[in-house]
């Protein structure tokens, strides 16, 4: 295992004290959603498909579809979007 070593504010460290024994688990479910976001904003901007962004948060499509959904966002499915998507299917 490696150390990681941050500076961080005091009212955040007092925020992680009752979570010092879990502090794994806080980043990786942190990162979870931080990877999600981008992937979503990056979808929302149109910059990526639904299907890019699923790959690039490291969830299924029926998730991102999901969270996508619950941010307002629809997913637009036209020729391009399905061509890519199969496209990256195969690959």
């Amino acid at each position: 295992m490696q150390t990681l070593t941050l500076e961080v504010s005091e009212s955040l460290l007092d925020e992680l004290r009752p979570y010092r024994d879990s502090l794994d688990d806080l980043l990786v479910v942190g990162l979870r959603q931080v990877k999600l976001e981008s992937a979503l904003a990056l979808f929302k901007r149109g910059d990526i498909s639904l299907w890019k962004a699923a790959r690039m948060a490291g969830v299924s499509l029926r998730e991102m579809t999901q969270h996508a959904v619950a941010q307002g966002l629809r997913p637009v499915v036209d020729e391009e979007t399905i061509v890519e998507e199969l496209a990256a299917w195969s690959s």
